[in-house]
């Protein structure tokens, strides 16, 4: 179950820092270039915000064993 969440997670976190902040990977490229970004206050406040909602709505869902709704992260974050 652990693997679940964890794979949830980072879907969630991908489609929240591409969404609101802009940022299409996660990962270090070992460029700075690349992996520093100045972002608004605003959008890391929205990034926040989205990242505690999901929290919720993940762990709602594993509590009650529902890992297999087809919901989206967009509809997780953008009802």
């Amino acid at each position: 179950m652990s693997n679940i969440v964890h794979d949830e997670r980072v879907v969630l976190l991908r489609g929240i820092a591409n969404e609101i902040l802009g940022i299409e990977r996660l990962e270090p490229t070992g460029k700075p270039t690349a992996d520093f970004r100045i972002v608004n206050i605003e959008q890391v406040a929205l990034a926040l915000e989205a990242a505690y909602d999901a929290g919720l709505v993940v762990g709602r869902r594993v509590a009650r064993g529902e890992t297999d709704d087809p919901q989206t992260y967009d509809e997780v974050f953008f009802p």
